[in-house]
């Protein structure tokens, strides 16, 4: 009995690994979206200015935000409290995109043995 129990365990485990690894965003859509959609208010590479002063760099979101509990507000549209910002509203798989390229743009969340890049996770914000 508890053999079958372990097996149900382990079927229903690899379901699940696999329906998160589908759900896995892909950096180089969200990094096209974002220069679609954002570029012309924010730097969105890992240098440079944003063009409106007033719109943070991409890849200092981390700093500001945890980079996922900005999914709901994208999901629903994002509205912020200037008028420079347009309402959008993105598809589930364009935010999980878009996240995924902010990921990757946050140097604390990857391994490294480059101490440049490890002394941006503590460097402060631009």
């Amino acid at each position: 009995m508890w053999k079958v129990a372990i097996a149900i365990s382990l079927a229903l485990m690899s379901a699940a690994t696999m329906a998160a690894a589908g759900n896995a965003g892909d950096v180089s859509r969200g990094r096209e979206l974002a220069e679609r959609r954002c570029a012309s208010c924010h730097a969105i590479g890992e240098a440079g200015n944003s063009p409106d002063p007033l719109a943070p760099p991409f890849r200092n979101l981390y700093r500001q935000y945890p980079v996922d509990a900005l999914r709901p507000a994208l999901l629903k549209g994002l509205e912020v409290g200037h008028r420079n910002m347009p309402r959008f509203v993105l598809s589930a798989q364009e935010v999980t995109d878009i996240i995924a390229f902010l990921h990757d743009l946050d140097p604390c969340g990857k391994p490294s043995s480059d101490d440049e890049a490890m002394a941006r996770c503590f460097a402060p914000a631009e």
